[in-house]
């Protein structure tokens, strides 16, 4: 490979046009920029075969790129559509015709492969030497080149006739555009008649690739100082062509003067209605056109046309605005069927609505009658277990003083009977006690419950003052249900009276991913392995077993779990899992 002055010129070429390249592609949903962007694709493709020519030592190589090269001919087509696409003239000409352009570069690419065995397009190609470029070859044109090089010039002139005869149409600021545009081709243009005219004087070396650089930063001039592709000039007429509104044009003898494809195709009319007198819309427009009334103000209607509804509004064309009666009018037609069949299909719902509303009221009504209803039967029944749990509560109490008495009179009686008799009757209350504790679970709605204020609750300062309890928690609420100060009385209970000696007690907590994990552990005996889960299940347990199962009861109402996870022979630890947005801290506490 070489590197030369040439060579790097190339690259430069290479860089601007594949950057102007990428700006363009960002929005290739327009015509102009999709046409901008092949035409820099086209330069850039130019250059760089140019460039792999350029650092090649290799004649075969050089060959192989220069017959590539050769490609370079739709650049002079890519210019001609982009400069039509610019001016909003693409539309005029079909594109089989831009198709048909394409031939001659096809044909030209042919020869070029083919090029050893028939001479037309370099009958000799003789290598030189030059400071500028290095190793590089000479090539004589042959006939078909000329053909080539008319060829572009024919569409170059083409292109520059486009751009002038925008320029005289077209405002100032969209005339300078124009001028850029053109003037950015000449260089492009002078380089390659340079090159056609006189190749043995620069070695063979063609500057039209460099010239692009030149052509790049004019574009990018352009974009940044007269924001080119932001302000493109559009064409009146064109606008009205492609409207998605029909509109249609009325003079002042109430003749139609113009009409656009929208409006032929939502009124079924061809162009030939052009020149006629509105009453062959008579079917179509609203009564202030159909009736020569006043047009100072516009007026909407709409119709009914097929299985579309067209909204029309008329607006006057007036010269002079002192004027109550304009020159002529404007008819602007707009397809609002979607909007009609939303509004009836709303209007259905709505009725359906009211019918469900009415329905509902009815059901909500049964509902609060059956709630009304089921309300008093709970108080009927809560208040009968209530006297049951009392009555049941006195004789038990009956039953242990005289159990007590016959063991006070008869010590000579076997004492293992009346132990059991005094067990049996105090299991036989705390039994009828969790009842009333039952009872009163869910009966509330849960609340966010200090961690810290129950600790000070006397049943739990009662039992804390028989076992050490550290608290490396504070500030923790909890949402909760109102008997959630039971979970830690049964807790501690359980250490006090199960724990196996335990002496100590600790309340922590870490956060668990969302969740929040509260932990409970006593460093008593501990609970086996095969236990951890059974001792949550009711009746399980040396006393009621009622103690666990109401922990877990009383945690399940707001979706809180507890699991038993500590060593046997260490300690108990139970592990309460709150879920996010079932804690919080206040802002001074410590997590």
């Amino acid at each position: 490979m070489q590197f030369s002055l040439y060579a790097g010129l190339l690259l430069l070429s290479c860089l601007v046009s594949i950057a102007l390249a990428g700006y363009a592609s960002h929005r290739t949903s327009d015509k102009v920029m999709r046409a901008f962007l092949f035409l820099m694709l086209g330069v850039f493709l130019w250059s760089f075969t140019y460039l792999l020519e350029a650092v090649s030592t290799s004649i075969e190589y050089k060959l192989v790129w220069a017959v590539l090269s050769v490609t370079d001919l739709i650049v002079p087509v890519l210019f001609l559509n982009f400069v039509l696409q610019f001016s909003r003239l693409g539309n005029r000409i079909p594109p089989v015709a831009l198709a048909l352009l394409m031939i001659i570069p096809a044909i030209s690419f042919l020869l070029a492969v083919t090029f050893p065995f028939h001479g037309l397009v370099w009958p000799e190609i003789y290598v030189v030497q030059s400071m500028l470029a290095g190793i590089s070859l000479i090539y004589i044109h042959g006939a078909w080149y000329w053909v080539e090089i008319v060829y572009s010039f024919l569409l170059y002139f083409a292109a520059a006739g486009v751009l002038l005869y925008s320029v005289i149409r077209s405002p100032p600021v969209y005339a300078v555009q124009m001028w850029l545009i053109f003037v950015s081709s000449l260089f492009p243009f002078i380089s390659s008649l340079l090159y056609a005219l006189a190749s043995p004087i620069f070695l063979g070396i063609d500057f039209t690739p460099i010239s692009f650089t030149v052509t790049g930063l004019i574009f990018i001039y352009a974009i940044t100082r007269y924001l080119l592709f932001d302000l493109i000039p559009v064409a009146h007429e064109q606008i009205l062509i492609d409207m998605q509104e029909g509109v249609i044009v009325i003079d002042e003898r109430d003749r139609i003067v113009e009409i656009n494809p929208a409006a032929g195709t939502m009124l079924s009319l061809s162009m030939d209605v052009i020149g006629s007198h509105i009453s062959v819309l008579s079917p179509f427009l609203p009564s202030c056109v159909t009736e020569g009334q006043d047009c100072s103000l516009p007026e909407n209607q709409i119709s009914h046309i097929g299985d579309r509804w067209i909204e029309f509004r008329v607006y006057p064309i007036q010269t002079d605005k002192s004027l109550a009666k304009g020159e002529g009018r404007i008819l602007l037609c707009i397809d609002v069927t979607e909007r009609e069949l939303s509004k009836l299909d709303l209007q259905s719902r709505n009725e359906q609505l009211e019918t469900m509303n009415l329905q509902l009221e009815h059901e909500v009504t049964e509902r609060r009658a059956a709630e009304q209803s089921l309300r008093l039967v709970n108080k009927k029944l809560n208040l009968l277990t209530s006297i049951t749990r009392h009555d049941i509560l006195n004789w038990v109490t009956v039953v242990n003083g005289y159990s007590r008495m016959l063991e006070d009179s008869y010590p000579e009686s076997d004492p293992a009977y009346l132990k059991k008799i005094l067990q049996a009757g105090e299991s036989i209350g705390e039994i009828i006690s969790f009842t009333g504790v039952y009872e009163e679970m869910g009966s509330q709605a849960p609340q966010w419950i200090s961690i810290d204020m129950i600790f000070v609750e006397p049943d739990i300062t009662q039992l804390s003052s028989k076992i050490s309890v550290t608290r490396d928690v504070s500030g923790l609420f909890v949402y909760a249900d109102l008997m959630f100060s039971k979970v830690f009385y049964n807790l501690l209970d359980n250490s006090i009276r199960h724990g196996g000696g335990a002496s100590q007690v600790r309340i922590s907590g870490f956060h668990s991913g969302q969740n929040y994990c509260l932990v409970y552990e006593d460093n008593g005996c501990g609970i086996p392995d095969n236990e951890k889960e059974l001792v949550f299940k009711q009746g399980h347990g040396k006393n009621t077993g009622l103690g666990l199962f109401l922990i877990r009861e009383i945690l399940d109402i707001t979706g809180i779990g507890i699991k038993e996870c500590g060593v046997f022979g260490e300690g108990a630890r139970f592990e309460i899992l709150i879920p996010e947005g079932g804690f919080r801290f206040n802002s001074s506490s410590s997590k």
